[in-house]
């Protein structure tokens, strides 16, 4: 039978690596409570998250430079237009490469919109978004640890198996984490309320010569119907 420790001390830095290149947050809060547990050490857990979100955003940056007139490329620019505060941040390019890795609703728009609607450089970007999965790594193992002393002091006493004693506390941190962010993209994506308030404001179109005579001939109808047949009617 296999043993779900030796498995995850065995695979958890690889599985920590891929699932936060692809999934993100809730992988890397997850591992953190493994980390709490005693399954996996702590600096090389995120290292290892750090490095899949780092190269997940390296990835999509350079994908959408070399192919900058792909239609999934225009179609990323666009839903990234969508997002409340980009104008906001492409008018800040390395602010906006900073906060990626925190936002989790425009981690593919983000870097879509860096490669191909701001100057930022491959140099620049490539160490903000270095910096910034360190910090985001950090941040969430720490937390995936905390929850982990929490939800164990809420099973303390109880004489469970171990594999329950270690699922329990992920099946509980990964539905959190799904709702969190969740309502996180949910948010990002609504339209920003100056839009809804402020509608555009088409400028009035001047009228032709035609539209003006027209105007006239049905003035000068009007008033010959109202004064009677001694009234002159239009042409």
């Amino acid at each position: 039978m296999l043993d779900p420790t030796a498995l995850i001390s065995q695979f958890g830095l690889l599985a920590v690596f891929g699932t936060a290149a692809i999934e993100g947050d809730a992988a890397v809060v997850t591992a953190g409570v493994l980390v709490q547990r005693g399954l996996l050490p702590f600096w090389p857990v995120v290292l290892a998250g750090m490095a899949g979100g780092w190269i997940s955003d390296l990835l999509i940056y350079h994908l959408a430079r070399r192919f900058r007139s792909h239609p999934r490329t225009i179609r990323g620019v666009e839903a990234a237009r969508k997002w409340r505060f980009f104008n906001m941040f492409v008018a800040y390019p390395m602010l906006l490469a900073l906060a990626i890795r925190f936002m989790p609703g425009v981690r593919t728009a983000g870097p879509v919109a860096l490669a191909t609607a701001t100057p930022i450089t491959t140099l620049r970007y490539t160490v903000l978004t270095g910096i910034a999965a360190f910090i985001w790594s950090f941040i969430l193992v720490h937390v995936g640890q905390q929850t982990g002393h929490i939800i164990s002091r809420l099973f303390k006493g109880f004489d469970i198996p171990e594999y329950v004693e270690i699922g329990v506390p992920v099946v509980i941190v990964l539905i959190l984490t799904g709702f969190a962010l969740r309502k996180w993209r949910r948010r990002a994506l609504e339209p920003r309320v100056s839009d809804l308030l402020c509608p555009i404001k088409l400028a009035p179109v001047p009228p032709t010569k035609a539209q003006d005579d027209n105007d006239d001939f049905q003035k000068t109808a009007g008033l010959a119907a109202l004064n009677g047949p001694g009234y002159p009617h239009p042409p």
